[in-house]
Order: C-alpha cells, then sequence, then structure tokens
C-alpha cells in the first residue's frame, strides 16, 4: 500500500516536472540564424554609472566595437564623487556618438537617473546595459535590437557573472543560470514577468506608455521585473536572446555579504508582483517543499529506496531541462550538477525574503 509520504513526494515530483518542462524548457535549436542588416537601425544605448571609475574604459571600448557602431552611447554619471567624471568626460571628444549626462547627486536609486537618460535618448530604440557589464561580442548590440520596433517592443538578453573564484563564483554562476532559465522559460511560454537591467531592450514609446517607473519609484528595484510586467499588461509582444552571442558578463560582488546584499535588494521587487505571477512561480517551491516532506517521511519510516529513488527521478528531469538551456545559452552542460545546492539556495532565498517584508533595502548600490 502507498504510502501518504510517497503520495505526496510524487504529487510534488509531478507538479514540479510538469511546472519545468511547461515554462522552462522551449526547447528551441541551437541558433545559429544570421543576424540581420541593422546598419540603418537607430539606437540608443543607456548606461547609469555611480562611482564606477574602475570599469569606465572597458565598458564603452567594448560599446563603440559593436558592429554596427552604435548611434548613440548616452551615460548618465549619477552624482559620482570617483574619478567617473573626469574618465567619461574625456571620452567626448574621441567619438561623437558618445554623450554624457552629469547628474549633481545620486546613488540612491538607479530608476531616477535610468528614466532621465531614457527621455534624453535621441532614438526610440533603447538598449539598457549595466557600468560593469561587457558585451560576449561585437554582436551583442544588434541580436538585442534586431527586430524591435517591427515584431517586438521588449527583448530579454541573459547577463551571467565573469567566473568567480571559489565555491561563492559557482554558487553565483548557478544562481544567475538558474533565473535566466526561469524568465526566459516564461517568457517563451508566453508569461513573461521579469528581465535583467544589465541586458534589456525596449521602445521608449512602449515605456512611456506605461508611465515609465512611475508605477514602483518607491522600490530600490524593479527597473527590470516590474517594468517587464507593466510592459507586457499593456499587451506588447516580447522576445528573447539566448545565443551566447547576445548575452553580457557582469561584475557579481565578491563577499557573501555583498551578495547577499544584492540579492535582497532584487528580491524586494517581488513582494509587489501581480498574483497571478506570485502563483505561477510558487508553484515549483510548493512542490519542492513535498518533494522534501515527503523523502524525509520516507527516511524516517526506513523507505530508504523509494526516498532515493523520487530524488533521483527529480533529480534527472530537472537535470536534463536545465542542461538542454545551458546549451543555448552556450554555457557547459556539466554545470547542470549544480542543481546538487539548490535546497541550500532555496533555503537562503527564503531566509532574505523573510528580511526584506522586514525591511526594504532602500539603496541602489
Amino acid at each position: 500500500m502507498i504510502g501518504f509520504a510517497t503520495i505526496l513526494a510524487l504529487f510534488g515530483l509531478i507538479t514540479r516536472g510538469v511546472w519545468a518542462m511547461y515554462f522552462s524548457a522551449r526547447r528551441k535549436p541551437l541558433s545559429s540564424t544570421p543576424i540581420k542588416n541593422i546598419h540603418n537601425v537607430n539606437f540608443s544605448i543607456v548606461v547609469c554609472m555611480h562611482n564606477e571609475a574602475q570599469h569606465v574604459d572597458a565598458l564603452i571600448n567594448s560599446l563603440l566595437d559593436q558592429t554596427p557602431s552604435p548611434p548613440e552611447i548616452l551615460i548618465i554619471n549619477d552624482g559620482s564623487t570617483d574619478e567617473t567624471s573626469e574618465k567619461l568626460n574625456a571620452f567626448l571628444d574621441k567619438n561623437e556618438s558618445i554623450r554624457v549626462i552629469h547628474l549633481k547627486s545620486g546613488g540612491i536609486g538607479k530608476k531616477r537617473p535610468l528614466a532621465t537618460g531614457i527621455k534624453e535618448a535621441k532614438h526610440n530604440i533603447i538598449l539598457c546595459t549595466d557600468a560593469d557589464c561587457i558585451p560576449q561580442s561585437n554582436d551583442w548590440a544588434a541580436l538585442m535590437v534586431e527586430s524591435l520596433g517591427d515584431k517586438y517592443q521588449l527583448k530579454l538578453g541573459v547577463s551571467l557573472p565573469f567566473k568567480g573564484s571559489g565555491f561563492l563564483g559557482k554558487l553565483q554562476s548557478f544562481e544567475a543560470e538558474r533565473i535566466a532559465l526561469n524568465y526566459i522559460g516564461m517568457a517563451e511560454s508566453g508569461y513573461p514577468y521579469m528581465g535583467v537591467g544589465r541586458n534589456l531592450a525596449f521602445l521608449k514609446s512602449s515605456w512611456e506608455s506605461v508611465g515609465g517607473f512611475d508605477s514602483h519609484l518607491h522600490i530600490a528595484s524593479g527597473d527590470d521585473d516590474l517594468f517587464v510586467q507593466d510592459m507586457v499588461e499593456s499587451g506588447v509582444s516580447v522576445g528573447t536572446v539566448v545565443r551566447k552571442e547576445g548575452q553580457s558578463n557582469s561584475v557579481w560582488p565578491n563577499t557573501w555579504r555583498k551578495w547577499m546584499s544584492q540579492m535582497k535588494r532584487h528580491l524586494s521587487a517581488s513582494t509587489n508582483y501581480r498574483k497571478s505571477t506570485l502563483v505561477l512561480l510558487s508553484l515549483p517551491v510548493i512542490a519542492d517543499l513535498m518533494i522534501y516532506i515527503g523523502v524525509v517521511l520516507e527516511f524516517i519510516h526506513s523507505n530508504v529506496w523509494i526516498a532515493i529513488g523520487i530524488l533521483g527521478l527529480n533529480a534527472m528531469i530537472r537535470g536534463l531541462i536545465f542542461r538542454t538551456f545551458l546549451l543555448r545559452a552556450g554555457r557547459p552542460g556539466r554545470n547542470a550538477f549544480m542543481l546538487l545546492f539548490e535546497p541550500f539556495m532555496g533555503l537562503i532565498r527564503q531566509v532574505l525574503s523573510l528580511q526584506v517584508l522586514i525591511s526594504n533595502p532602500k539603496q541602489w548600490k
């Protein structure tokens, strides 16, 4: 006779598998489609900076190396107190496509300087990235703005960390890949709910039609996920860019404390998600709880092989799906083994979520 623990774990396993197959695994082939000619496409790359002197040279040079060269690179210097201003000004005479707007004070939130940049941009197609990001290829901008204004009004790209050192670096890469799997999969299933501001393209006119960031200016984050939800609710068409050439790499915190602070800032927006989105995102969490509770009960009742079988089947299904996405994104398929640390990361996310409910982060950095 099948006991309660087995039924609970199997129900969780089925729920998790169905969710993952539908929302996470859009089995598109590895794309080798040539990039369309965008030499006549006008677009603006918008970047906000606050005390980013160490990243100025690498970022701007990588943007100027894009093919074709961007018609406009607009930098918003958000009240930097280091050498950011001087370094930015040094680029103004080197290329006429570069513009810099200096704000007198800043560093409190990213949305206001970013909104300033979007409003001041010369072109309707906006491509956003961060100061500490570097495109994976010279085709990054072309891939991200391709078909914008024609087929799509919003495009979601992938941004992953530079290779970090030690266990912390491996966990950060896994977390970034897991998040990308979720939001890309949800978007390709017809339920977009977020993107990353480090690699996001959209139409200024669509941004204006939803009131920009006005509905969530009081929240430290949300310039990507809450904005994407506003755009989707307005009925825009959403595209995704997964291939490696369209990705960017970013610098992630090099200490646990700084990383936890970053994660809390990102989680602060989730309490404002729409109910339908929260329900969809909560299903795999509930399913995981069912699996783990059922497995623990099986161990308690000495049904070791049943518990191991359920855990093994869950790992196999999720591992295959995760590996499929990793290969699409040009990442090593072996990274799927990092799913073994998902219970640990899930616990961290739950603890941080509780901290966010108690005290919402207000600072951009």
